[in-house]
């Protein structure tokens, strides 16, 4: 027996010694990430400088946190937020495009009834500009005791569904508004890429209301031209970013052992007229630029009574051949580069019926994907959406249309 416990192989150190290594190298590996600088060179500060090309690597409040297996990302009402789970295996390359897209308010409460609709791609917003002009945050506040949004991420995935970080919109600026520095603002991007891992980006540019970057203050006074020359300026900025992004997502291997991808999509106001000139502008700029834009997807205000969905129609009729000419696309293959968002002042402005008429809609036209915002629709309405075209039989409406009014 004694033999037995002092006989080892040639070379093999003794057993208290291999212990004694591995508490060493575990500890050596933990000081080694504690280590880690908090913030990126230069900091988070608009007035002070970063190298072209340098990634931020912790969070902006500057406070001192192990890394993570992915990069700390944003600021979140004042909380820091860790990095999600990676994404579950992609799906089979004959699994359809999502019909729906389900909106998530980074601060608002989570909503289980999207998953139990069978919705399986989400945007999640909106990352707007934080302090100094240059770091990204996530707009609102979260309750406290909120779920941090990286555990909604995860548990998403979990589930398989898709997240899409959503650029801009309404509450607060976003990033290429006010950082104009062009290796910042690419930084302040690729930040929250590489955090979130995610298959795209959605940009929800806000109301181009006045001048800005330097040239006035957004709302004030300034002549048509220098609003219309500012957003231009602030619409190359980003373009410049997002090309960028998908050049390095392109020279990457993706999950599926090819190339990999960064999709990028808009989401924009559109009323009877379609879009508004500075968003024509934007796609077309961006189109320039190299970057290669999905979809389009229209924020479309729904009232109540039987006309309501007309106007939904009306304005995807005016906004395709705007969107086909600021794509380069033709107008009867512009169908499936847009999204439809219906904009509800009421949960009942959306009911069975015409959930029922809007798929249709959707799949008669070939449209990318149907959303909602505004107040949650039932989630009848949301089973609706979600699911295959319903059958062309006449569908029975919340809402009787007049006779001869047309339809969607």
């Amino acid at each position: 027996m004694d033999s037995a416990r002092h006989s080892r192989e040639a070379g093999r150190p003794p057993r208290s010694l291999v212990l004694l290594a591995s508490a060493a190298l575990v500890a050596g590996t933990g000081a080694a990430l504690w280590a880690l600088p908090a913030a990126p060179p230069g900091g988070w500060d608009a007035t002070r400088g970063i190298r072209p090309g340098v990634e931020p690597g912790a969070t902006p409040t500057g406070e001192r946190t192990p890394a993570p297996s992915t990069p700390e990302t944003l600021v979140a009402a004042r909380q820091t937020v860790a990095a999600p789970a990676p994404p579950a295996a992609a799906l089979p390359a004959d699994e359809p495009v999502a019909r729906y897209r389900g909106f998530l308010d980074a601060a608002g409460e989570p909503r289980p009834e999207l998953l139990r609709a069978g919705v399986r791609s989400f945007a999640i917003g909106h990352v707007v500009a934080g302090p100094g002009g240059c770091s990204p945050r996530w707009a609102g506040v979260i309750p406290r005791g909120g779920e941090p949004v990286a555990a909604r991420i995860g548990r998403l995935r979990a589930d398989g569904g898709e997240v899409w970080p959503a650029f801009g919109g309404p509450y607060g600026q976003e990033l290429s508004v006010t950082c104009e520095n062009p290796a910042r603002l690419l930084a302040a991007y690729r930040h929250v890429v590489t955090a979130l891992d995610p298959p795209g980006v959605d940009i929800e540019p806000a109301e181009p209301a006045g001048p800005v970057g330097g040239t006035g203050t957004a709302g004030g006074a300034g002549t048509a031209a220098e609003t219309g020359a500012a957003w231009e300026t602030v619409a190359r900025r980003r373009a410049a970013v997002l090309a960028r992004l998908q050049r390095e997502a392109r020279s990457r291997e993706g999950p599926t052992g090819g190339a990999g991808s960064l999709r990028v999509t808009f989401t924009l106001p559109a009323s009877q007229d379609g879009l508004r000139v500075a968003d024509r502008e934007a796609l077309r700029i961006t189109r320039e630029a190299g970057v290669e834009v999905e979809s389009v997807g229209l924020l479309v205000p729904m009232g109540s009574g039987p006309t309501a969905l007309h106007g939904l129609a009306v304005a995807a009729r005016a906004a395709r051949p705007q969107i086909a000419a600021a794509l380069g696309v033709t107008p009867d293959a512009t169908w499936r580069r847009m999204g439809l968002a219906p904009v509800l002042a009421g949960s009942r402005d959306l009911g069975p019926g015409e959930a029922a008429r809007l798929a249709a809609f959707r799949a008669r036209n070939g449209l990318a994907w149907l959303s909602v915002r505004g107040a949650r629709p039932s989630e009848q309405v949301l089973r609706i959406l979600t699911g295959p075209a319903p059958p062309a039989s006449p569908v029975t409406r919340s809402h009787p249309l007049p006779d001869g009014y047309p339809t969607p």
